[in-house]
């Protein structure tokens, strides 16, 4: 159960980080200048699994573009060539890394350079050349702003990934590229960029992409708001009531037992290496016990993306709402209270509940019983915990700018925003990573 290890160690760090006091009112900010934030944007597949991630370094407000030298030290520090290992990390690439080899302490077998044709000033036969030799030193490479015209063909053949953006042209002419390429080209894999809805995604599939990146993954999908929640949720949901409630250990166990699932899931939580029981836990009471009500409630929360009807993509938002979480606590480690800080945490998790559940978040809230504070940023993006949420999305996004602005007003330092976003994203990913490996 390794995500319950370190789901875990996040309550003893956050058990640690007691002692910390929120300011009144919160002290202002260190003068010091906003960092660039490394940005993160999902790249879904055909089967609509989180395949990877394109990076990005946004400078902040006002600031100059990135020096390419920054970025790729960014990424090797956020370990992204580790990540590459095992899932696709798209990487945007200038021609003068490759001459001069800058690129070389990122290649991973699924690191793929993305090189722009239009800011790529060379012939078509000497740029193929180029994605040619990069390919051979063992990474992918794909190509944005391609062409069909015949003098650019050469550049289809050497790359492995060709990057359409749906706003580059009309939806006619994007279908008509992508017909054109997939006969010409079978072994080239098609990218859809830009893609702003699940019905987007569905198109763009439908024409013969193998991925697509935009914004779609954390946004309700019209197909599947059917208003109902299967079993083994319901049961998680009534258990997080009753949680919430401080029922009693009887009324948890029986409601558990309506669900053979969570009764399987509960008693393996409370069996796991995390719990530090030396002796086997047989019984739903006991379990309940074993776990503690903080734990098991996260545990649950956690849990809501995989029980049930579990499809790909929920793996995905789970992967985006632990990273979101982890952030959330840990930028609020100076300004928030433990217990506030173990709301926020939920915050973050149950953000993209109304996506995972197809439901409108107030109906979901409607069984949930949670705290003012946590219903009115869920509903409303207002209340003490809005500006912490409104900052994690802008982050998320590479606004660095306005991020860096609410964070001054928090009495965040900007200078954090950066590092925190990445130390979340691995956490995230260890976290992930552990529990596939159990």
């Amino acid at each position: 159960m390794g995500l319950l290890s370190f789901l875990q160690r996040k309550a003893d760090h956050q058990a640690t980080l007691g002692a910390v006091r929120p300011a009144a009112p919160p002290a202002a900010a260190p003068a010091a200048p906003a960092q660039p934030i490394l940005s993160r944007e999902e790249i879904v597949d055909s089967k609509n699994r989180l395949c990877g991630y394109r990076f990005a370094l946004h400078p902040v407000e006002g600031g100059g573009p990135v020096p390419e030298a920054v970025f790729f030290a960014a990424l090797a520090a956020a370990r992204i060539p580790e990540f590459a290992e095992r899932r696709l990390a798209m990487i945007p690439l200038t021609l003068d890394a490759v001459v001069f080899k800058r690129h070389l302490p990122l290649l991973a077998p699924n690191t793929v350079f993305l090189i722009d044709r239009e800011q790529a000033k060379l012939a078509p036969k000497q740029l193929a050349g180029r994605l040619l030799a990069l390919k051979e030193s063992g990474c992918k490479v794909a190509l944005r702003h391609v062409s069909l015209e015949q003098d650019e063909l050469p550049l289809l053949e050497a790359c492995d990934i060709a990057l359409l953006h749906l706003g580059d042209c009309s939806l006619a002419q994007f279908q008509a590229m992508t017909r054109q390429l997939r006969a010409l080209y079978p072994a080239l894999a098609l990218a859809a960029d830009g893609v702003e809805s699940w019905d987007e995604q569905r198109m763009c599939l439908a024409w013969g992409c193998a991925y697509c990146l935009g914004e779609f993954l954390g946004k309700p999908d019209s197909d599947q708001q059917d208003g109902k929640i299967d079993q083994g949720r319901l049961t998680a949901l009534e258990m997080l009531n009753l949680l919430r409630g401080e029922a009693e250990l009887v009324e948890l166990a029986e409601v558990a037992k309506h669900d053979p699932g969570i009764t399987f899931q509960v008693l393996k939580w409370a069996n796991s290496p995390a719990t530090g029981q030396s002796s086997t836990v047989t019984s739903l009471s006991q379990a309940i016990v074993v776990l503690g009500r903080t734990h098991l409630y996260r545990w649950l929360t956690v849990s809501m993306y995989r029980l049930g009807t579990h499809r790909a993509r929920d793996e995905g938002l789970l992967e985006v709402a632990l990273t979101r979480a982890r952030f959330l606590e840990t930028i609020g480690a100076r300004t928030l209270s433990a217990a506030q800080r173990d709301e926020i945490f939920l915050v973050g998790l149950l953000s993209l509940f109304d996506v995972l559940l197809g439901m409108p978040m107030p109906q979901i809230l409607d069984k949930l019983h949670l705290s003012a504070a946590v219903q009115d940023v869920l509903l409303r993006s207002v209340g003490p915990y809005g500006p912490y949420l409104m900052l994690a999305l802008l982050v998320e996004r590479g606004m660095s700018g306005r991020a860096a602005e609410i964070a001054t007003t928090l009495g965040i330092a900007p200078a954090l925003l950066g590092d925190t976003s990445s130390a979340a994203f691995q956490w995230a990913q260890d976290s992930l990573r552990q529990t596939l490996a159990d």
